[in-house]
């Protein structure tokens, strides 16, 4: 069974917009065929920082982002965890709302929950 994968906001901008082994790794997931999910609200976030940050560049990327085989899942209100910074706690809801088996981040507030 494929494993069901939950990428945060700062795996999107390594992947896209860096490249390197995270974009590799996404691309191997792909090939693997494993179900790689992106949240409503890790997607909005995405887009915000990819207009704020490389304006020049966001549509290209988010152009990339788009061809890519991703599972939209929509986000819940409910909360669902506390971490120390609230503006995680959507995806980490997300997360365990849709019963992902890994949720993909780089961000160090998820490391000790």
């Amino acid at each position: 069974m494929p494993m069901k994968i939950l990428l945060d906001t700062n795996i999107l901008i390594s992947a896209l917009v860096f490249g390197g082994k995270v974009r590799k790794l996404l691309y191997l997931m792909a090939e693997l065929e494993w179900k790689i999910c992106v949240s409503e609200y890790v997607e909005k976030e995405f887009r915000k920082k990819l207009n704020e940050k490389w304006v020049e560049r966001s549509e290209k990327i988010y152009s990339e982002y788009e061809k890519l085989n991703l599972i939209r899942l929509e986000s819940t209100d409910k909360i669902l965890g506390s971490l120390r910074d609230d503006k995680d706690v959507p995806v980490l809801s997300d997360a365990i709302f849709h019963e992902v088996d890994i949720l993909l981040t780089g961000d160090k507030d998820f490391f000790g929950i």
